[in-house]
């Protein structure tokens, strides 16, 4: 039987599924014990208290506006998810909202028809791009554009609000979660009307770490997840395979208090369940104020990916191993754009995003120590290996 055509409505539904499945995914990971390297950890807390790798306190939450009466973006020190959760679903119209700047994914689908003539989605155009957040009275205004009519979940780790003028939002917090110091907030907007068709805009909302609030140790230790998203979505038969390629592999890194260096990867590696092999070499990254650092984010790597497509089937049907004649495909992308954070207490979590112009790449990277919370033990494909003296 043909596979049914990918309609427009199931093509958002993947990219913002997949987009928050990456905005989380290296949070559920766990690794053994560990920790960072924990010489000189007086000298260490002075660099980071007085040193330029990490932002300035905000204060107390909502201690401090902005000249639009908002809350300033909170820090690390100014409260705890759990409260800022609070604070931003609170629905007393008279409640303060709290600003946040943030960089996301801008994922811009071309809406046009396959060879059957049914509407589908392809051809993504995909880009980093900043946006202004408005958070609070159990609403938010993202760019101007209003959300509210929120509508939880059942599980409760997810908020959809309806947009004034189309559109939503989709706030996603597992509170179960929420003492762990290596989570955050996956954020959305969707649905928005755009000269190709629809864009759709993700994001992940975070505590900064601040000076007053850093790791004591000259190097802290991480261990995490790259994942990468691309290809043009096509239909290449009609048995549901699309030009379209999913790759993870999990690695450790280290940041370098002294300096704010990210130790990079390089990566060889074919998932023997998937049949993907991926090449690359993720550079060393520099961050300053929280945030990476200018240099870093032009930073150029090419990525190389070939195995079997991706199979589109409906939600819990789509076979992880593909079948025998599913077809073969390459990607050859370059990583043209980079944002990062380094977010959490004492600098718990590490986030990267990065853009070109066939495909995406997401990068969590959580503070080793955390592991042991989470209760996994994943196998590590690439080891931190220790530098030469």
């Amino acid at each position: 039987m043909p596979h049914r055509p990918l309609s427009p409505g199931r093509a958002i539904a993947r990219h913002i599924r997949f987009l928050f499945w990456l905005l989380a995914c290296g949070l559920s990971l766990a690794a053994c014990n560990g920790g960072g390297d924990a010489q000189e950890p007086g000298a260490v807390a002075r660099d980071a208290m007085h040193g330029d790798l990490f932002i300035a306190p905000a204060g107390a939450l909502c201690a401090r506006r902005e000249r639009d009466g908002n809350c300033v973006q909170p820090t690390s020190s100014s409260t705890d998810e759990l409260a800022l959760h609070k604070a931003m679903t609170n629905p007393d119209p008279d409640a303060p909202m709290i600003n946040f700047d943030s960089p996301g994914y801008l994922i811009d689908g071309l809406l046009t028809k396959d060879s059957q003539g049914n509407p589908a989605l392809t051809n993504p155009s995909r880009d980093l791009v900043w946006r202004h957040i408005q958070a609070g009275r159990n609403g938010f205004v993202v760019d101007g554009r209003r959300y509210g009519n929120a509508k939880r979940h059942p599980s409760a780790a997810m908020i959809d609000y309806t947009g004034e003028q189309g559109g939503g939002v989709a706030l996603m917090f597992n509170l179960e979660m929420g003492q762990n110091q290596a989570w955050s907030f996956s954020f959305a907007e969707h649905g928005l009307v755009s000269h190709r068709g629809t864009a759709n805009w993700s994001t992940s909302l975070g505590l900064l770490t601040d000076q007053t609030d850093a790791p004591r140790t000259r190097k802290v230790t991480y261990v995490g997840t790259y994942h990468s998203l691309s290809g043009t979505a096509e239909r290449l038969d009609e048995n549901g395979s699309t030009d379209f390629l999913y790759t993870h592999v999990t690695y450790e890194a280290e940041l370098d208090l002294h300096t704010g260096s990210l130790s990079g990867v390089r990566i060889d590696y074919t998932n023997p369940e998937t049949q993907r092999h991926t090449r690359l070499k993720l550079p060393d990254l520099t961050f300053k104020h929280s945030r990476l650092e200018g240099i870093s984010r032009t930073q150029r790597f090419d990525i190389e990916i070939d195995g079997p497509a991706e199979i589109d089937s409906p939600e819990g049907e789509r076979p992880r191993a593909p079948r025998p004649d599913t077809p073969r495909i390459r990607h050859d992308f370059a990583i043209e754009a980079l944002e990062g954070d380094i977010v959490g207490k004492q600098a718990a979590l590490i986030n990267l995003w990065g853009v070109g112009s066939k495909g995406i790449v997401r990068v969590v990277l959580v503070r080793k120590d955390l592991f042991e919370l989470m209760g996994k033990n994943p196998v590590i494909h690439y080891p931190l290996t220790p530098a030469k003296p």
